[in-house]
């Protein structure tokens, strides 16, 4: 049976354009590990059973419970390793609502907190979580733990709002809650202000550019991003754009799906919404000045020819940025499945990324 069309509603597009580009065979993966581990149907069922338009708020609890209860499931059988876990601690802390919306309730923010002696002040690295319609950052705790200690690093989640009951901007501005708490409480958390990096996947990446336009308004640069597979446009230009994975993985039809979820319905391809929701809505002119941005993009990805398309601006507008395209891989082969070697070479390839931005000062105010 065909997938259906991954066309977003409201798009002025022509409808044959929207042919489906079926990537269900394993054979799109690269031979071993990543086709092994190529469809997670699971995934694509969550997405459908939470964020399809018009379920009930019981429908959306019930399905966000399930997709909870997986994730608690999975994490069951996994412990960290006592070393990492004994080289650093956890601390809960609560933020305000941000400028913008100053009446919005407390945010929670998950930090890790690194031991060991420390020459200065010590960097942060603000992460945000993927999915956005459950979950909490808990659940990427290893990663997390991993950076801190790697990295000598406070590490800081925000648990933002979770979509479809709450609508962006209300996420961003939880993050942008989240980044002023930092910035107020650095002596508190001995970290330097000016050495902030963000870090997200999925939709945890595409807020993390969106907060870097928000600050940008206020003439805060933060010291650059390391980000995965960001959903950076909602027009679906791009041939990448057809891909689908008919339910079985993360496609098109899950893409849009998501959007609706995300930003609601009247808002989806509208070229008049800002940035600071939809990246890719920027003109080169709105990227001058902006942060470094280093960014992984993968093959059979939906949102592959947006995000090739968004590093082509920030480099026309002069950003010191990066981009390394993983062949053979989707939009989730590294954050599902076992550990393999690809898996392992690309989480050292993002804390690498991260390693850069911390030692180095790569913004660039002169291109402004």
């Amino acid at each position: 049976m065909e997938p259906p069309r991954c066309e977003p509603k409201g798009a002025a597009m022509a409808s044959d354009f929207y042919q489906y580009d079926d990537r269900r065979d394993p054979k799109w993966g690269l031979p071993g590990d990543v086709r092994e581990n190529w469809n997670n149907p699971t995934i694509a069922t969550f997405f459908a059973d939470i964020m399809t338009p018009g379920l009930s708020q019981d429908e959306i609890d019930m399905g966000r419970a399930m997709f909870e209860g997986a994730f608690e499931s999975m994490l069951s059988g996994m412990t960290m390793p006592p070393e990492l876990e004994a080289a650093g601690e956890w601390a809960e802390y609560w933020a305000p609502g941000c400028v913008e919306e100053p009446d919005a309730p407390e945010l929670r923010l998950h930090v890790r907190l690194p031991k060991g002696e420390h020459e200065g002040k010590r960097p942060c690295i603000m992460y945000y979580f993927a999915a956005g319609m459950g979950g909490k950052p808990d659940y990427f705790d290893t990663e997390i733990a991993q950076y801190s200690a790697d990295l000598g690093a406070v590490v800081i989640a925000p648990q933002y709002r979770a979509h479809p009951e709450v609508k962006q901007p209300a996420q961003l501005n939880d993050l942008h809650a989240a980044y002023q708490w930092a910035i107020d409480h650095a002596d508190e958390l001995n970290i330097d202000p000016d050495c902030i990096v963000l870090s997200g996947y999925s939709i945890g990446a595409m807020m993390a550019l969106g907060l870097a336009f928000r600050l940008k308004k206020y003439g805060i640069t933060p010291r650059g991003l390391s980000i995965v597979a960001p959903p950076v446009d909602d027009m679906a230009n791009g041939p990448s754009s057809r891909i689908s994975f008919a339910s079985e993985n993360l496609g098109c039809e899950e893409r849009v799906i998501t959007w609706h979820s995300f930003f609601g319905a009247i808002n989806v391809a509208r070229p008049a919404v800002s940035p600071e929701i939809i990246p890719n809505h920027c003109t080169v002119d709105d990227l001058r000045g902006f942060p470094p941005v280093f960014m992984h993009i993968m093959e059979s990805d939906p949102n592959r020819d947006e995000d090739i398309e968004f590093c082509s601006k920030l480099l026309a507008a002069g950003v010191m940025t990066s981009m390394h395209l993983w062949p053979g891989t989707n939009h989730a082969t590294f954050y599902s499945g076992p550990m393999y070697e690809l898996k392992a070479k690309f989480y050292a390839e993002v804390e690498n990324d991260i390693k850069t931005l911390i030692e180095n000062d790569c913004r660039r105010p002169w291109s402004a």
